[in-house]
C-alpha cells in the first residue's frame, strides 16, 4: 500500500499522460474512497472475521495491481482506481490494525 502511493501519481503521469493535477486528483479519490468503503464495509468485516477479511483484501488488492500493469486503457484504470483497489485496500491496513489490536496484549 504505501510504496504504492508513493509512486501512484507519478505512473499515473508517466505511463497514462495525466497532467499533476489530473494525477492528484485521482489519488484523492482513491485515498477518500478507501475511507468511504472502509467505514461502508465495518459490519461486513465484522462478519467476515480478521483473517477472512484480509485474504479477500489481499487478493482484490493483486487482482487491482495486475489489472493495473496490465492496462492500456484510461477508462478501465480509472474504473480499478475507483472501485476494486481501495475495496481491496479498506480490506488490508485497517483490519490489519485492528487484528493488532485485538489479538495482541502487553504480555505479547
Amino acid at each position: 500500500y504505501f510504496s504504492f502511493s508513493i509512486i501512484f501519481t507519478l505512473f499515473l503521469s508517466a505511463d497514462f499522460g495525466f497532467t499533476d493535477v489530473e494525477a492528484g486528483s485521482i489519488y484523492g479519490l482513491w485515498g477518500a474512497l478507501i475511507t468511504i468503503y472502509g467505514l461502508v464495509a465495518g459490519c461486513i468485516i465484522d462478519n467476515l472475521g480478521v483473517a477472512k477479511s484480509l485474504r479477500i483484501g489481499f487478493l482484490l488488492s493483486l487482482l487491482s495491481r495486475v489489472f493495473i500493469f496490465l492496462t492500456t486503457s484510461k477508462k478501465f484504470l480509472i474504473m480499478n482506481v475507483c472501485i476494486l483497489l481501495p475495496i481491496g485496500n479498506c480490506l488490508g491496513i485497517p483490519v490489519l490494525t485492528t487484528g493488532i489490536r485485538r489479538y495482541t496484549n502487553e504480555q505479547n
